[in-house]
């Protein structure tokens, strides 16, 4: 019950309604969050046709919100909806102030860094997600979030102390279910975040994973990093660019350069920024799902990088 009260009330912005944005604000709706506030300055394009559900064709050309708004409310009445048709960078950092949680899509790596910034000026919890054709990446900066999950209480009892380097387990209480039968332990656990611009720049893997680990490791984690680290436009990059970029990265990360295959180089390049419904679907769900765990404040959240990769069907999580 307290965890359906916090949802309610709750207030939750999402930067732009493309593909990402609709999954999104579609699965945050119907959990039933108190208030969702979109801003989006786009209109409908033909491309949106083939990743939202919120417009139609006889919308191309008009405001992408204003195409939406009916059909999103339509969901349900019962969610405070606010549509903003304008440019967020255009807003002043105390615009943001009021909202418990972002949730930023569809961004470059000049943008992240800026509404990350304005995230931590105001403590607020963000979530970032983009798509890159058959691959997607979500980055998560909740600075500081103490998480209680609940465990059957195994022979070997979860201790107190140090989980890895940014996760904390600070107590561990038992408790007994009669109906059940069965004795839960009560775990919170202390979950500490870096910002975008230091997790791009400095994030590693260097000893946080095994030798089979690295072996099997998707040629989509350097890639998706290359294309967030840098200056250019991840849209306009070439395979050449990218691959110079993915074996600094692959050096970065304690992987191998070597092990990068031209075909995943390749398809990088080509599909950057593309939208695909299906990855949109699988990320925007996770994305929302994690959104309501951390209102709710149950479950340990993303902590801190996941990137999916649509040819494996891998979906890994990192901390970097």
């Amino acid at each position: 019950m307290a965890a359906q009260a916090r949802m309610r009330s709750a207030r939750v912005l999402v930067v732009h309604l493309g593909a990402l944005g609709t999954e999104i604000t579609k699965n945050l709706v119907l959990s039933g969050i108190g208030s969702l506030c979109i801003i989006d300055d786009k209109v409908v394009s033909t491309q949106d046709l083939e990743t939202q559900f919120f417009v139609g064709k006889e919308e191309v050309g008009i405001k992408r919100l204003a195409a939406a708004a009916p059909r999103i409310q339509d969901m349900n009445p019962r969610v405070n909806l606010d549509f903003v048709a304008e440019d967020f960078r255009n807003k002043p950092d105390s615009y943001f102030q009021q909202f418990d949680l972002i949730v930023a899509t569809d961004l470059d790596s000049f943008e992240i860094t800026k509404i990350n910034n304005i995230s931590r000026k105001f403590s607020l919890p963000l979530f970032v997600a983009g798509l890159n054709g058959l691959s997607g990446y979500i980055f998560v900066d909740l600075i500081q979030f103490d998480a209680t999950d609940d465990k059957l209480k195994s022979s070997m009892p979860t201790s107190v102390g140090q989980v890895s380097e940014r996760r904390d387990v600070l107590t561990v209480l038992d408790h007994y279910n009669e109906e059940q039968n069965k004795t839960y332990e009560q775990i919170v656990t202390r979950n500490i975040y870096v910002p975008f611009e230091k997790m791009v720049r400095e994030g590693t893997l260097k000893g946080k994973l095994t030798k089979r680990q690295l072996k099997r490791l998707t040629n989509a984690v350097p890639l998706t990093l290359a294309l967030l680290y840098g200056t250019e436009g991840s849209k306009h990059v070439t395979s050449e660019i990218l691959k110079e970029k993915a074996k600094k990265m692959c050096v970065q990360l304690g992987l191998l350069p070597e092990n990068l295959q031209q075909r995943y180089i390749d398809q990088f390049s080509e599909q950057a920024g593309l939208e695909f419904a299906p990855v949109a679907a699988i990320l925007g769900g996770a994305v929302a799902q994690d959104v309501i765990n951390i209102l709710g404040k149950k479950q340990s959240p993303l902590n801190n990088f996941v990137v999916l990769d649509g040819i494996s069907l891998d979906m890994h999580i990192f901390e970097l």
